[in-house]
């Protein structure tokens, strides 16, 4: 008896590593010459969702190049760089007097913090050509004062140089 449990038991494991399912078939069995099955058919993506997805890619850099520019642009008016960043205007244009508020005037910054909400196409291409982008600011200044900008900066896609330029802004004055 007690030789008879533990083979029953070794016996139970064989026998189940060896049942087959009625859905199991055996590799010599199937055909050679079968076409694979339709679920792989449907994973493969269409044209449209090709172009689709390169269109959707495209937009995506584009935003991105557009806010990498924005970025660059507002960290030279922190460092107190005016000159370098007014090349970043087209048109040959800086902002008018208070479009932008008093950062052009912000001396001995201590910190300055950007933030962006997602950009907005102000066109209907597929590839934006015209962004608004809302900023959010804030300065800290070397004496401790803290300010906060909130507003938006309009950015146009210059075809020929093949990069972003900025054309408009509207920067509340400093918020408390």
């Amino acid at each position: 008896m007690r030789l008879l449990i533990p083979a029953l038991l070794a016996l139970t494991f064989v026998g189940c590593s060896c049942q087959r399912h009625a859905g199991d078939t055996d590799a010599a069995t199937t055909p050679a010459a079968t076409s694979p099955p339709a679920a792989d058919h449907a994973a493969e993506p269409s044209q449209a969702e090709l172009r689709a997805a390169a269109t959707a890619k495209k937009r995506n850099e584009a935003t991105s190049d557009a806010v990498d520019t924005l970025h660059r642009y507002l960290q030279l008016i922190g460092s107190g760089d005016g000159e370098a960043a007014a090349k970043y205007w087209g048109y040959q244009r800086a902002p008018r007097g208070n479009e932008e508020s008093d950062l052009r005037t912000l001396k001995n910054l201590r910190a300055f913090r950007i933030e962006n909400e997602t950009p907005e196409p102000l066109d209907q291409e597929p590839v934006p050509e015209l962004l608004r982008i809302p900023v959010e600011l804030r300065a800290t200044l070397e004496n401790g004062e803290n300010r906060r900008y909130k507003g938006w900066y309009r950015l146009r896609r210059n075809q020929v140089e093949q990069r972003w330029e900025l054309t408009g802004v509207s920067m509340a004055t400093p918020l408390q």
